[in-house]
Parts: C-alpha cells; sequence; structure tokens
C-alpha cells in the first residue's frame, strides 16, 4: 500500500508531519490509532536504501524495537493518544523560491520516569518523519523560535563564515532547498544524502542527491561554498561540536525554521541550515570568525 507524502497544504504552506492529507498527516494532536503508522520500511519505503528487506520493521527509521530511544518515541505518542502533549513551538514552512524559504518544524518537550532518571526534560523535534531527540536545556530559546547550533572546526584556528551577498545565487540556493520540502520522502532523502555513517547505511545516505538538484537549479555542486552551504552538519548539542569535531567551535543562534533535521537513527544531533545569512554568531571556542561574502 502506498500513501501521500505530499507536505503541501491548500494553503501552499509545508507541514512537519510525513504528509498534509491522508493516513500519514497524523501529528500529536491528531496521533494515529495503530503503531503501524511508525514502522517506516513500509509507510515510505523509499527512504531506505534499495538493497534493504522491506520486510523488515523499521520504528521510526530504527531497526530496533528496543532502541532506548525508540522506546522514548512510543512513549511520547501514547501520551500524544491521551492528550497530554502541547507544543513548545510549531510551525508550517514555507517552499516558495520565488520568496523566503522556510522549514516546517514542531517542537515538544517529553517527561516521564524514564527521561526523569537522566537528570533533564528531554527536547522533541519533528520533521518530515526524523527525530531529535535532546536534552531541552541545551535549547533555551525554542519557545521563541530559535535554535542554538554548534559548529566543531578541530584545530582549525578560524571560522569562515560564509554570507551570500549575490541575490541569484541566494535565489537558486534556497529554490533547492523548497523543492525538497514539498515531499516529506524527498525531503528526508535530501537531508539525510550525505551522512555516510555505520548506523546509517539501511539510509540513502550517500546518494549526495543534492548535487542534481543543484544543477537543475543553475548552479555548480563542484562550488566549494555552494558545496558547503548545502552539505555543512551542524550540531544541537555541544558536546558533539567540541569533543568529536572539537576542540575548536563556534557556537552559532539562528531561526528553527531555517533549519533541517537529521533524525535520532545517525547519533551526532546533527542539521543542516537552509539559509547561512541567517547564521548569528554568539560565542567562538578557540578560534576566531571571518565572514566571506560571495
Amino acid at each position: 500500500m502506498s500513501f501521500s507524502t505530499s507536505t503541501i497544504t491548500a494553503g501552499a504552506e509545508v507541514v512537519p508531519w510525513l504528509a498534509s492529507a491522508g493516513p500519514l498527516a497524523y501529528s500529536p494532536m491528531s496521533p494515529p490509532e495503530r503503531d503501524y503508522f511508525f514502522q517506516y520500511s513500509w509507510i515510505v519505503p523509499d527512504i531506505f536504501n534499495p538493497g534493504v528487506n522491506k520486510r523488515r520493521h523499521y520504528w521510526f527509521g530504527n531497526p530496533s524495537k528496543d532502541c532506548p530511544r525508540v522506546k522514548l518515541l512510543f512513549r511520547f505518542w501514547n501520551e500524544a493518544r491521551r492528550g497530554n502533549l502541547a507544543p513548545l513551538y510549531l510551525s508550517n514552512g514555507v517552499a516558495c523560491s520565488s520568496a523566503d524559504v522556510l522549514a516546517p518544524i514542531a517542537a515538544y518537550r517529553h517527561a516521564d520516569a524514564y527521561t526523569a532518571a537522566l537528570g533533564a526534560e528531554r527536547l522533541i523535534l519533528i520533521q518530515h518523519g526524523s527525530y531529535h531527540l535532546g536534552d531541552l536545556e541545551t535549547q533555551p530559546f525554542v519557545e521563541q523560535g530559535e535554535a542554538v547550533l554548534y559548529r566543531g572546526i578541530q584545530n582549525a584556528e578560524t571560522y569562515r563564515l560564509h554570507r551570500l551577498t549575490t541575490e541569484d545565487i541566494r535565489r537558486r540556493l534556497l529554490a533547492v532547498h523548497a523543492r525538497s520540502l514539498t515531499d516529506s520522502v524527498v525531503s528526508f532523502n535530501t537531508v539525510h544524502c550525505n551522512l555516510v555513517r555505520s548506523e546509517t547505511t539501511f539510509l540513502n545516505d550517500r546518494s549526495f542527491v543534492f548535487n542534481s538538484h543543484c544543477r537543475e537549479a543553475g548552479l555548480q555542486p563542484e562550488d566549494p561554498w555552494i558545496r558547503s552551504d548545502l552539505y555543512s552538519g551542524y550540531a544541537l548539542e555541544e558536546w558533539c561540536a567540541s569533543g568529536k569535531f572539537g576542540p575548536n567551535y563556534v557556537k552559532l543562534r539562528t531561526p528553527l525554521r531555517n533549519i533541517r533535521i537529521t533524525t535520532f537513527v545517525g547519533n551526532e544531533t546533527e542539521v543542516k541550515v537552509i539559509d547561512p545569512n541567517k547564521l548569528e554568531v554568539i560565542e567562538a571556542v578557540g578560534c576566531k570568525v571571518r565572514e566571506v561574502c560571495t
């Protein structure tokens, strides 16, 4: 059985759910009655590598139902079924390439006996089938519609912050994102298309599909700045930038509707940014920042 994965509403907005209408249009305000709709290899099989056995269960895209984070998501959705959830932040997006391009996103607080043992409430971000599961305290501006991002640069002494000053290039770059936001499967595949990790080999994690989208928009994906703008990852939690990609890193702030989240399966709290012009530097740790305009 196939389902619609179009995310466009009648009013030309983009929803953060798997679809704007039909069985996959479920949300925490209108949760599905059956867990069937959390089994991604059945409902959105095209997010998986062609070699994957689609008969195997991939709950929320994860191959193990016993994974603690999968269990957390089941508890989250059970709370939704009881009517106990209210969003911290919820917004549809805009995918009109002739205007500003904004990603849809939903943010929720989740706390139960299990998360209490971890000593922190959990932040759950939802976007086109991807879930970010993190500590709520690491994102203090969520209710204001803002995200704090971290970018590790290892031992480099200078972080080069790209600014798009050529309007034609900026418009074409936004068009690439606009195209991918109108369908949840396309959206999921594009944001994960360069993860290339052992945890995500069963996804389409090395298709680099942004390359073809670039060419169709009249951009050259080989251009180092275009490639960086599309493929660079930022972390939503400081430990990832300072520990794994540090010791030097930059702390930034940007609207929540300017980020594309990768799902929890990747283990790195990673997001991509739509418009680099909307990045604001908060702090540079062990390095300096230099703006580069093109």
